[in-house]
């Protein structure tokens, strides 16, 4: 990456365009998507502790782990979820390391963008991973090119989570979906995950088959006292 400094609203439109040269004078770089970097990512990464190159390598070995455990074939595409936009820029160091294409979708692109990296995930064969905010997936987007979704933390809001997993499980799918979480045993985890089965309850005894869950949007005091052994 040439590291000039642009408009994220202008680079991604020039971006969308035939030219995916870098228009910086003089600089002939090709430039996509994947490569543009907001100046809060860059400074966060100049300020990282050694401990966070760390997590980057203990997400890289989840990552290898979940990959065989899933036993992903190389035509076969997977979207990968977390709640956090700094777990997202640590995921993209094993995704780079290991030369998998992959495209990313935050609240903090652009509409441009945001297009742009949906459609090279579903029109690229060689673009085979997509990595997203879990907020972002309640827009309604169709990815049923993929096959495997893989959940890197839990949100105590199970319909959330399945507003995700319908990205990929929905009408248009033909192949199998592979639903798998990452969890950590004997933490706040084990109790969100209890939780998240006392909301499906609750929802399926107050609305019958209707699992929308409109009107569960908060944390209650009782909730957070279950969480926290309060």
């Amino acid at each position: 990456v040439c590291g000039h400094v642009f408009c994220n609203q202008c680079i991604c439109e020039h971006l969308d365009g035939a030219d995916n040269i870098c228009p910086s004078a003089d600089c002939k770089v090709r430039l996509n998507v994947s490569s543009v970097f907001s100046k809060i990512t860059l400074v966060s990464s100049i300020r990282d502790l050694p401990g966070d190159s760390c997590s980057s390598s203990s997400c890289g070995s989840e990552m290898d782990g979940k990959k065989s455990d899933l036993n992903c074939q190389p035509s076969e595409k997977a979207i990968v979820f977390s709640q956090w936009t700094r777990m997202l820029d640590l995921l993209e160091v094993p995704l780079k390391d290991s030369c998998i294409q992959y495209r990313r979708l935050d609240g903090t692109m652009s509409i441009a963008a945001r297009e742009k990296a949906i459609k090279d995930f579903n029109m690229l064969p060689e673009v085979t991973v997509m990595i997203m905010s879990l907020k972002a997936a309640s827009l309604g987007l169709n990815l049923v090119v993929a096959c495997h979704v893989l959940l890197l933390d839990l949100w105590w809001n199970p319909t959330t989570e399945d507003q995700a997993i319908d990205r990929a499980h929905r009408i248009g799918q033909t192949h199998p979906v592979t639903v798998s979480r990452l969890m950590v045993r004997d933490t706040v985890e084990d109790r969100i995950l209890a939780l998240q089965e006392k909301k499906r309850e609750m929802v399926a005894s107050a609305f019958g088959e209707d699992e929308s869950g409109n009107r569960q949007t908060r944390l209650t005091v009782e909730d957070l006292n279950y969480l926290f052994n309060v």
